[in-house]
């Protein structure tokens, strides 16, 4: 029964994840029942031709019978039934089966991921694809000598990584033959152990200022940041430090102006902080960073630093909107723009008795009539 059930969510995500238009098979009962019993008659009797063969899909791969994938017409869906039944029964032979490269690769992987076997990947002609298959069986069995055999780079790089993040060896890395995988190798077991030291073992610099913006990053160091040579990459350290850990100190260490404007604006909104926003230096910026402060918490007060009229309005309009109440206008102190954002406000809350806030009797009358009409004044 069990293994009935693995068969069955299997099934589901196999589905899922190629988007054949069966991501909601799991609440088809008829279909899990067909899965449930290994029974195909129950698949065959379905009027909807997609949806019978992604029932026989399942069957198949549920009863271990590669036979019913044959009457699968849809390509697709006939290419993954077999790799489901290859997976199932851990026979690398019916991935051959397969016309399509791609498919017959994911199988291939499908099979040496079920068996836990690396050499199987072999039978994989796309070099990155059988990276990708070996990379799994190696961080399935945590066995980092098997990413040493990975030609592409980028699966090599990620093979260790993932392994170091789990076993946290330096032996890992250390037996690592090339030095820019090594290298990569040491940044990760830094950023896992949160060990600015172990970035010493990297012989690049570049790399070396990466992997100690990773650890202050993770551990929040401004310490660390000024460790790094690289200006450019001292700046995305001390951003990172900053907007993570909502330290405007860190802010204050950035050399490149829009950066550092960007920094304040992010922690000044998470902290919810508005005076932290006089720290911009560029207004667009800063009036920005008010506004967001002002959206999120539904309160004008942050609006108040805005000097530019125009700015200032559309502020204490998007509260007034979000919050759908036009008590907000009422901070606006010119009489036509604070109509405006009465009537507005009236239209996008579709609420005529907003415009009651209205002293005029034609603005009034403009306005009920306008929220029926979704009238916006320019």
């Amino acid at each position: 029964m069990k293994k009935e059930r693995l068969a069955i969510l299997f099934f589901l995500l196999a589905i899922f994840l190629s988007g054949c238009g069966g991501i909601f098979d799991f609440l088809d009962a008829e279909m899990n029942k067909a899965i449930r019993k290994k029974d195909p008659d129950i698949c065959r009797e379905m009027e909807d031709e997609a949806r019978k063969e992604r029932c026989l899909s399942g069957v198949a791969e549920a009863a271990k019978d590669e036979e019913l994938c044959a009457e699968i017409k849809n390509k697709n869906q006939g290419d993954s039934c077999l790799s489901g039944v290859a997976a199932a029964v851990g026979k690398i032979e019916i991935c051959q089966k397969i016309d399509n490269a791609g498919a017959k690769d994911n199988c291939v992987a499908a099979v040496a991921g079920k068996k836990q076997d690396a050499s199987l990947c072999t039978n994989i002609a796309n070099e990155s694809a059988r990276g990708q298959c070996v990379m799994g069986v190696a961080v399935a069995k945590e066995d980092a000598s098997l990413c040493e055999g990975i030609q592409d780079f980028y699966s090599q790089t990620s093979c260790y990584k993932q392994i170091i993040e789990k076993k946290k060896d330096p032996a890992i890395c250390e037996a690592v033959k090339n030095q820019k995988t090594r290298e990569a190798c040491f940044s990760s077991l830094a950023k896992a152990q949160k060990d600015e030291t172990t970035c010493d073992k990297i012989e690049n610099q570049k790399n070396k200022d990466v992997c100690l913006s990773d650890v202050a990053a993770e551990i929040g160091g401004n310490l660390i940041c000024a460790r790094i040579q690289d200006k450019r990459q001292m700046d995305q350290c001390f951003y990172l430090v900053g907007t993570i850990h909502k330290n405007e100190n860190s802010c204050a260490q950035i050399e490149n102006e829009s950066q550092r404007n960007s920094c304040y604006q992010t922690v000044a909104v998470a902290k919810k902080d508005a005076p932290l926003c006089q720290s911009i230096n560029q207004d667009s910026t800063k009036n920005y960073c008010f506004y967001q402060i002002a959206l999120n918490q539904k309160n004008t007060n942050p609006c108040l630093y805005i000097k530019d009229k125009e700015e200032n309005y559309n502020c204490v309009y998007g509260v007034a909107g979000a919050d759908r109440n036009a008590a907000h206008c009422e901070k606006i102190e010119s009489k036509g723009t604070r109509d405006k954002c009465i009537h507005n406000t009236a239209v996008s809350a579709k609420d005529r008795n907003v415009c009651q806030g209205l002293k005029d009797i034609g603005e009034k009358k403009n306005c009920e009539a306008s929220t029926s009409r979704s009238e916006l004044q320019p």
